[in-house]
């Protein structure tokens, strides 16, 4: 009956978690950034330096309303080249384009070139309040209708993620609906925006410290718009020149956007070790609960083989 046993055990595959290696996932600065640093600079030439050489340039030439047209044009190409290569305008893009287009026109039948300089004001007071209100929970639709805060879906578009870069297992994605899970076959099949989509969704659900990073993050940078329009608003307000605005109104938006970007990385990288940190106790305890469920289960198998023995030994005895 032993030597029956013996060549009848049942063995139970080892699930996935158990297959993959187990690796430690390390957070790396440069390697999550150096991707942005050609944008970030293209970035910095389009809308802060060379508007404001234009400006500088063309005022002595020609009337302040055109010279202050001229330079808010390369912030508009930008824009446009973008919508051409990605086949598609966000939301910034679009505000942006339309708040220069209709500011451009009242200034061009009034004459008066306040209207543009207000123009910009006016897009970094809607990015705070509509920034602040995407702090405030909502829900509705039995969780169907939902937001969160602005920068979790900046950073699907700024920093996407692959299952692997940090850690989650592929089978942690079995189980989800069909509207997030459409392809079954096989990962790689999956586009690189919806895989990432997917993993930010597990690690927002799971990962307390991301969920604080994003509201962290909006709040950040829904203090520095605020305080970037209520500073350019005054140079308005106190009468100053249209040169002088320009520039000081670039200046501060210069600083106030290198402060919220430093605040910004310092709290991803805060949030991204401690998110690896809080990924890789979920796997290991994880994958303790499912030893202890194979475990059961092999005793459970290997006691319905005893009686099934058991039972043959005792009929043939009789």
């Amino acid at each position: 009956m032993a030597s029956y046993r013996q060549r009848h055990v049942y063995r139970i595959p080892l699930s996935r978690e158990q297959q993959e290696p187990s690796t430690d996932i390390k957070f790396s600065l440069w390697h999550t950034f150096k991707h942005h640093i050609p944008r970030f600079i293209l970035t910095i030439l389009f809308d802060l330096v060379l508007p404001l050489v234009l400006f500088l340039v063309l005022e002595k030439h020609i009337n302040s309303v055109y010279a202050l047209l001229i330079a808010g044009a390369p912030p508009l190409v930008m824009i446009v080249l973008r919508a051409i290569i990605s086949r598609s305008l966000d939301a910034l893009g679009f505000l942006v384009f339309v708040s220069f287009v209709i500011s451009a026109i009242v200034a061009l039948i009034s004459k008066n070139a306040t209207l543009l300089l207000l123009e910009k004001s006016l897009i970094t007071g809607i990015l705070s309040i509509l920034f602040a209100v995407t702090l405030i929970p909502f829900r509705c639709c039995k969780h169907r209708c939902t937001w969160r805060p602005a920068a979790y879906y900046f950073y699907q578009d700024l920093l996407p993620v692959k299952r692997a870069d940090v850690g989650l297992p592929d089978s942690v994605f079995d189980n989800l609906p069909e509207s997030m899970n459409e392809d079954e076959e096989s990962v790689q099949k999956l586009s690189k925006r919806k895989e990432a989509s997917q993993v930010y969704e597990w690690i927002y659900t799971h990962c307390r410290s991301f969920r604080i990073s994003c509201y962290v993050t909006t709040a950040i940078w829904a203090v520095g718009f605020l305080i970037e329009f209520v500073c350019r608003l005054i140079l308005i307000l106190v009468h100053l020149s249209t040169e002088q605005i320009v520039i000081y109104g670039n200046v501060i938006l210069g600083v106030v956007a290198g402060i919220c970007i430093i605040l910004t990385i310092i709290c991803i990288v805060i949030e991204r070790k401690r998110t690896l940190a809080l990924i890789k106790q979920w796997k290991e305890k994880n994958m303790n609960r499912r030893q202890r469920q194979l475990r059961r289960l092999e005793y459970s198998v290997w006691m319905l083989e005893y009686n099934f023995i058991s039972n043959n030994v005792v009929y043939e005895k009789y």
